[in-house]
């Protein structure tokens, strides 16, 4: 999610040995989680457009998607794809609805549970200490972003991703890029860019099918 969810490159599966960089501090760690709370709290929406690059064992060559997107809050998502075919992902409470044939053909989940449980375990009260725990986490800074690297070590996800990579603006905290290398050989990289902030949006683009 935007909690997330979530530039670096790293080959491999396990964490860096003596010679891979050293784990961000936990003073630079405590001043991001803070920047990126501040930021959830201080916009109610956000949209902009979105390019996704995957990569997996069962296509010839990666796949380019290039779309928009609209976010409110934890709850309200929704990203379209114009290239290479329609298709439309929308999130609303709990519902996920992904349609393709230019939406002709609409599947409809319900993801609640799953969603509570990552939303609780990345954005809520003790997400810092379980990131810590789970991941070994590594922070590279530039004049305009921060870029995080988190490797699972332990915890259910370790058996399912490789690593994930999240690029945040410095000033405001806000998701530029993410990488998530899956252990199926599944990987994808999304580049995010953002339009507008706190715009108001029509309620009708979130409207789901409940399964």
């Amino acid at each position: 999610m935007l909690s997330a969810v979530l530039s670096l490159a790293l080959i491999g599966a396990g964490p860096p040995g003596p010679s891979g960089p050293p784990p961000a501090s936990r003073e630079l760690l405590d001043l991001i989680w803070r920047g990126v709370e501040r930021a959830q709290e201080r916009h109610v929406s956000g949209c902009g457009a979105l390019s996704e690059r995957r990569v997996s064992p069962l296509l010839v060559r990666p796949l380019v998607l290039h779309g928009t997107f609209c976010a409110a809050g934890v709850d309200l998502f929704r990203v379209e794809y114009a290239e290479p075919e329609p298709a439309r992902v929308i999130y609303n409470h709990g519902a996920l609805n992904v349609s393709i044939d230019g939406g002709k053909r609409t599947e409809a989940f319900d993801v609640s549970r799953a969603v509570q449980r990552a939303q609780g375990y990345f954005a809520g009260p003790h997400a810092p200490e379980n990131l810590e725990r789970d991941f070994r986490i590594t922070v590279a800074e530039t004049a305009d972003r921060y870029s995080l690297l988190l490797l699972p070590v332990s915890g259910r996800i370790a058996g399912r991703v490789k690593r994930v990579a999240v690029e945040l603006g410095r000033l405001d905290f806000l998701p530029r890029r993410i990488e998530i290398d899956g252990k199926s050989g599944v990987s994808s990289v999304f580049e995010i860019r953002l339009e507008r902030l706190d715009a108001p949006l029509d309620e009708g683009q979130f409207r789901v099918y409940r399964p």
